[in-house]
């Protein structure tokens, strides 16, 4: 499992990777880790564009950071991206929740150029 880690202030964002097969499983967290939202973002059989599900647990907010991290993902590795995000601190304030978004987005840039850098992106389906 590839982790990635980058921090501001007291907000300290973690991003794990795990090759399944093809596909890739990533878990993003921060503060209290826990599981918000789930989204899961894949290429359609034609392969035009991409297909999206997404879940959140009920007064969870993290469903668009991970929504977006598995679109970006799947887009650029071509395979099933399934996002499970989780993140919370006390009496956060709307800058930390921007905060914690980008560097969420940070983190799945990184991920990617490390990917694209070592050549080692899941193997291609069939």
């Amino acid at each position: 499992m590839r982790r990635f880690t980058a921090k501001r202030g007291r907000i300290a964002i973690t991003l794990r990777l795990l090759h399944m097969g093809s596909d890739a499983q990533v878990l993003i967290s921060g503060g209290r880790a826990h599981l918000g939202a789930v989204a899961l973002a894949f290429p359609s059989a034609d392969g035009a564009r991409l297909r999206e599900q997404s879940i959140r647990l009920s007064g969870h907010r993290e469903d668009n950071l991970a929504a977006r991290a598995a679109r970006r993902m799947a887009a650029v590795l071509g395979c099933a991206v399934c996002v499970s995000a989780g993140i919370y601190y006390e009496h956060i304030t709307r800058e930390e929740i921007a905060l914690a978004e980008n560097l969420a987005a940070d983190l799945t840039e990184r991920c990617l150029a490390v990917l694209a850098n070592r050549d080692v992106r899941p193997p291609p389906q069939g």
